[in-house]
């Protein structure tokens, strides 16, 4: 279905409405900027009047004046701005009255014209009649109400971006002789991943197709030229795919890459001897238990260790002899366990892309960045480190969910200190994202001082590259101006006629900023299920 275009009437003849008789009783109505509609006015013993205020032959209506932003072309850019004005992330989806009735709120109003279900929400502000007159219409068929008052407006072409999809004009009934089930929860069918394969003269690629969003991990280990042992993660499931493939690839892969908004995964190997094959070769596919999966430890030594700050510093770790290579899904940590005393203790970081640590040429690492504690026994013994040295990983854990992202388009990323990696990892995929693309992702980062904080000048780059994103530093120990998490610092982010208002909020930090942040959002009627706090 083609949207329609948001373009001025091109006659060359002056556009009246017509002449309309108001029937008794009608008040106010559905009222949209084309041409001049008007609106009915009540007499106080109930029957319709017009007047020089407004009518329905053309007098001069009742306006409401509208705040700075929201004219008729801020309405039509905004349009043209590729926001998901209807709510389905571009999909078409058929209404039922029951379903229809449900949206009847000032930040959830849907409503019904001649068969057509429209999302007026963002609409609301832009109304030259004003809220409470739109609010008359939603939540059920304004058709009636709309054709009362100004029938003529072209309401396909200023609502075309907010279409959700047909009205049912009917429900089915169920049937009396048929039982009824009440209360069943269907449980979603399991992702499997879905595998296939292209080939070049010199070079192979294994695709693995999982879900939009489904935030997949990547781990694959070589056991020789021509067997390799892939794993997908996905939806806290791992898939194996053991390969004997045909002829000898070279290691490792030349490129591996998992497509965050797609869920696409892609390994493209070079064949040691360029030619065609004539298949891949074959694979065994199974699903792992989960268990042996997280007992399992990979072996990795010191690539790259240097400071970073005063109290901070970077590691490098790649699998011994670079047999494996592990790529995370979005918001995901490691263990990593280090002995002590004759026991093994461990931590949870997050890695860090390349970009933002020191290092000369591109790499199969793993790469972090560590703030080091005097009593912390992982951090000190991880900062004395040398290249060279070993220490050991788990396999990627987590629960950050990226598809629950998808629906919001105003992020709020609240972080504190180191708290910073994990909110690092979601940046790029958030505003990279082609689906209901993002329109603002704002970071309030708190430190005590100026001197704590990592990566300044990388996040003020991605700024400059990409204004829908900002960093606003905070600081608990400045002289000036100290700032802690507060419910005065979040409440002007979460009023509910802004338009930028942020409606999903990921949080990172100690115990005690999270808990803070979670108790000031939960004051501010933000539901539990538009946080998640990211947690070792």
């Amino acid at each position: 279905m083609s949207e329609p275009s948001l373009k001025p009437p091109t006659s060359d003849q002056l556009m009246r409405p017509p002449q309309l008789v108001a029937p008794a009783g009608s008040g106010g109505g559905l009222q949209l900027p084309v041409t001049a509609p008007q609106k009915l006015n009540s007499s106080s013993n109930g029957t319709s009047s017009s007047s020089a205020s407004g009518s329905a032959t053309g007098n001069p209506r009742n306006k409401c004046a509208l705040k700075p932003g929201y004219s008729l072309m801020s309405w039509v850019r905004l349009c043209n701005s590729g926001a998901d004005l209807s709510g389905t992330r571009g999909r078409v989806v058929p209404v039922s009255r029951t379903e229809l009735a449900l949206h009847n709120k000032v930040d959830d109003a849907w409503m019904a014209i001649r068969g057509r279900v429209f999302n007026v929400t963002r609409y609301m502000d832009f109304h030259p009649g004003g809220v409470d007159e739109l609010m008359r219409g939603v939540g059920r068929d304004a058709t009636k109400l709309f054709d009362e008052v100004h029938a003529w407006v072209n309401y396909p072409q200023l609502l075309g971006k907010c279409y959700v999809g047909p009205l049912k004009e009917s429900e089915p009934k169920p049937s009396k002789e048929s039982p009824q089930i009440t209360n069943v929860i269907l449980k979603p069918p399991e992702l499997v991943p879905r595998f296939d394969w292209i080939q070049q003269r010199s070079e192979l690629t294994l695709i693995f197709y999982t879900r939009s969003s489904a935030n997949p991990g990547l781990l694959i280990r070589r056991k020789d030229p021509q067997q390799l042992g892939v794993r997908v993660l996905v939806q806290h499931n791992w898939h194996s795919f053991d390969f004997q493939l045909t002829d000898k690839v070279q290691w490792p892969p030349k490129v591996a890459k998992i497509g965050a908004e797609t869920g696409k995964i892609e390994v493209i190997l070079e064949k040691e001897e360029a030619a065609p094959w004539p298949t891949y070769g074959s694979h065994v596919s199974y699903k792992l238990d989960s268990a042996s999966m997280q007992e399992e430890t990979f072996d990795c030594e010191v690539t790259h260790r240097k400071d970073f700050n005063h109290d901070s510093f970077e590691l490098s770790l790649q699998c011994v002899a670079n047999e494996v290579l592990m790529l995370l899904p979005v918001g995901y940590h490691v263990d990593i366990k280090v002995p002590l005393d004759g026991d093994v203790i461990q931590r949870s970081y997050t890695p860090v892309d390349q970009s933002y640590v020191h290092i000369d040429k591109n790499s199969e690492c793993l790469n972090f960045l560590i703030k080091r504690y005097s009593n912390g026994p992982v951090s000190s013994h991880l900062h004395d480190l040398k290249v060279g040295s070993r220490i050991q990983l788990s396999p990627p854990r987590g629960s950050f969910q990226l598809s629950e992202l998808t629906a919001h388009r105003n992020i709020l990323l609240l972080a504190a200190g180191s708290g910073i990696t994990p909110i690092l990892s979601i940046i790029q995929p958030i505003l990279k994202r082609n689906t209901n693309r993002i329109e603002s992702l704002q970071l309030l980062y708190f430190n005590k001082t100026s001197e704590d904080i990592w990566l300044k000048e990388k996040l003020e780059e991605i700024h400059s590259m990409d204004e829908r994103f900002s960093c606003t530093n905070l600081l608990s120990q400045a002289e000036d101006n100290p700032q802690r998490i507060s419910l005065e610092i979040l409440t002007p982010l979460f009023q509910k006629k802004q338009p930028e208002r942020c409606t999903y909020v990921a949080i990172c930090g100690p115990s005690g900023f999270n808990t803070a942040a979670v108790d000031i959002l939960t004051q501010l009627d933000v539901k539990p299920n538009q946080i998640y706090v990211f947690r070792g």
